[in-house]
């Protein structure tokens, strides 16, 4: 019997003591492309998520796929080695139940559904996550609640044991966290005696969880955070003699630019007809698709030199190289284009999104183009910049042939896109520790008397080391000083751990009062730190408060499961807070479910902020009046994604304005920012006193 090798590439074998590497065989681009896709509005978040993967079973179930055992090779066999065929592979001769099963998870992470592959003992199965959908999972980069229990660093959590493993699995299945399906069930045969193939989607679910109980629990794969941490990226799909009839064009028929795009090149186009009489012929274009454009761009090569013709030019050629970068991420890193990561690379590559609301990747691309920097006429340099960092947050090398190859075919000077590189790297190297300094004192004082910190994990959140409880004098100077204390107890660690990020939690009072990115700590602490404020009462909550501490996390809930790109903020204006009896009733009814915003400076009402900031996670507000409020709201919801640390590098560039008109509107403001690490902080400490005893009590670590 003979085998055909597959060509040279990174299709490889399977070798089974590395199971983190099947995520790399589970190509979701590719899967639509072979297979189809559900749909563009099935693609985006679904409220019933069991729902949404029976959808996905009863698809590839139409497909006609039969049972087939793995493919052997004779010449070359080794038992710790598997053949995992291509998906195009399955359309014709069929799938074992690993490959099923990679197929089957494909599709579910191209729908936005998460996937972890149960290997079991001769046997494969997919658990579909219901508590979320991919983009939660991307975007925070954290596991959900209770993953802990079945995994750890994305794959199975085996410290218990296989069997442990198994019934802790199990035990999630039953209580609805996951699904389990049996991937063979939508093939149109089965293995010799397993009875009528193929199986409902109920059955399917069924027979998963039946042969989970009755098998060995080998692993678990969390094929996300394989993706999201760099670990393993999805094989490019090798052309075979199987696939080479189905085999992926490199540009779609259907590319064009976006609604946003086509506004304004119609209105570009309209502008420069009045000077170019050649271009009457464009104005009524239905659409602008790439055929379209090239079009356009062959007549206005024909046409005399001025102004109006630059600028439709220059456009027009944007746009075009728009949609080429387009196919390109369609094509080699499908994964990588959700929501949050979009928005952040191109809030990093423009020159902000002035008032545009791009939804959507094409969206996206074109505002890239519409909101180039200036001396990047065609915005070539702003797309590439999108591209890298869309590639960086999926976790993609883009020391890649692939990234070359659309480089030197899109005319991108190599050179640039090599130095480009090097500076997005830069900017997204990991952060691995972040400090903590808890201030505390009177609470009926503006100052502070004590103060404790922690040097924490960043992935974790868990504490590395900590600090001997420290005094101070309860004011700015004496705040600063301790400060100034905490950051030579950190640079005298044996690790030297440089903390990017300096988390500060303080009283109620000293919120109103001390702007902490500004203690002179030799400069100012936020010229070389971020720095996130948190409600510091928190970590030991007065006691008529207690009550409306949780409902600060289920407002966070509310905004990472609704809204990550855009935030949910709910601005509140000075006349209805101070109508207690409306405010209250608006807050009985949840009119805000996620952050809040105050359209005034809360000075001088400090038990009706306290009680804001007990219940709510995110609350922004301005240190005086601020006379537009449309812009700075605007602003926001721009640049939600790159807060809080946006805060920061406002604040900075505030500091170096000679002019107060010429300040960034999101430096009006002032933010507490308790984001999930934080409560989740103080959650644990509540549970173990140690550390937020008072400051005479026993030491743990560190200096005085």
């Amino acid at each position: 019997m003979t085998t055909q090798a597959y060509p040279a590439g990174r299709w490889e074998k399977w070798k089974k003591t590395e199971p983190a590497r099947l995520a790399s065989y589970v190509n979701p681009h590719d899967v639509t492309c072979r297979f189809g896709s559900l749909g563009a509005t099935f693609a985006q978040r679904s409220a019933d998520l069991r729902e949404a993967a029976r959808q996905i079973y009863d698809h590839l179930a139409a497909q006609n796929l039969p049972y087939e055992t793995s493919r052997m090779d004779f010449e070359s066999y080794h038992e710790a080695e598997q053949i995992i065929r291509p998906p195009g592979d399955l359309s014709t001769h069929g799938g074992n139940c690993l490959e099923l099963s990679l197929l089957f998870a494909g599709m579910c992470a191209a729908h936005k559904l998460r996937p972890l592959l149960v290997l079991l003992r001769n046997h494969a199965l997919v658990a579909v996550w219901l508590g979320g959908d991919l983009d939660e999972t991307w975007s925070t980069g954290r596991p959900a609640a209770r993953d802990y229990q079945i995994t750890s660093n994305g794959l199975g959590n085996l410290q218990g044991g296989a069997g442990n493993l198994r019934d802790k699995l199990a035990e999630l299945v039953v209580e609805g966290a996951y699904l389990l399906v049996d991937c063979m069930g939508f093939a149109q045969s089965g293995p010799a005696g397993a009875g009528t193939f193929p199986l409902t989607f109920d059955a399917a679910v069924e027979r998963g969880l039946d042969e989970t109980r009755n098998r060995e629990l080998v692993n678990i794969v969390d094929i996300a955070f394989q993706w999201r941490h760099r670990l393993h990226r999805p094989y490019p799909v090798p052309t075979t003699p199987a696939t080479a009839a189905v085999a992926v064009p490199s540009e779609p028929h259907n590319l064009g630019v976006s609604a946003l795009g086509s506004q304004a090149l119609t209105s570009t186009l309209a502008t420069a007809a009045e000077a170019i009489p050649q271009l009457n012929e464009y104005l009524d274009q239905p659409e602008w698709s790439r055929p379209a454009i090239r079009r356009l761009l062959g007549t206005l090569a024909e046409v005399p030199q001025c102004l109006e013709r630059t600028h439709l030019l220059r456009l027009a050629q944007g746009l075009d190289l728009a949609i080429d970068a387009g196919a390109f991420i369609a094509r080699w890193m499908p994964q990588a284009a959700l929501g949050a990561a979009v928005r952040r690379a191109v809030l990093a590559s423009t020159v902000g999104l002035g008032g545009l609301d791009p939804q959507g990747l094409a969206e996206h691309l074109d505002v890239v183009v519409l909101r180039r920097p200036d001396g990047d006429p065609e915005g070539r340099t702003a797309l590439l910049g999108f591209v890298l960092r869309l590639a960086v947050e999926a976790g993609i090398d883009s020391d890649d042939q692939a990234f070359r190859t659309w480089c030197t075919e899109g005319g991108y000077d190599i050179g640039k896109a090599s130095i480009l590189r090097s500076t997005v790297l830069a900017e997204s190297r990991p952060r691995d520790r972040r400090l903590l300094v808890h201030l505390r004192g009177d609470r009926t004082h503006d100052w502070p008397d004590e103060g404790m910190a922690w040097l924490l994990d960043e992935a974790t959140g868990e504490s590395v080391a900590e600090c001997s409880p420290l005094s101070c004098e309860p004011s700015a100077e004496g705040v600063a000083a301790l400060l100034d204390e905490v950051l030579d107890w950190v640079d005298g660690l044996p690790e030297d751990p440089f903390p990017h990020r300096v988390d500060i939690a303080m009283p109620t009072r000293t919120l109103l009062c001390w702007r902490a990115e500004e203690a002179d700590v030799g400069t100012r602490l936020g010229a070389h730190h971020e720095v996130v404020v948190h409600w510091g009462e928190r970590l030991r909550p007065p006691q008529h408060l207690r009550r409306l501490i949780r409902q600060a996390r289920h407002r966070l809930r509310h905004i990472e499961e609704r809204n990550q790109v855009s935030g949910c903020v709910g601005w509140v204006t000075a006349e209805l807070a101070d109508d207690q009896s409306a405010f209250h009733e608006e807050l009985l009814k949840n009119t805000y479910p996620g952050a809040l915003g105050l359209r005034f400076a809360p000075t001088g009402q400090e038990d009706q902020f306290e009680m804001l900031l007990a219940q709510f996670p995110i609350v922004l507000w301005p240190e005086q009046a601020a006379p537009e409020w449309s812009a700075i709201e605007e602003i926001v919801r721009d640049e939600w994604v790159r807060l809080p640390g946006g805060f920061t590098k406002a604040y900075r560039t505030a500091w170096a304005c000679p002019q107060d008109d010429q300040i960034p509107p999101l430096a009006m403001l002032r933010a507490v920012w308790d984001d999930r690490p934080w409560l989740d902080f103080c959650r644990t400490m509540s549970r173990h006193r140690v550390g937020i005893a008072p400051a005479g009590g026993a030491a743990t670590g560190g200096h005085r």
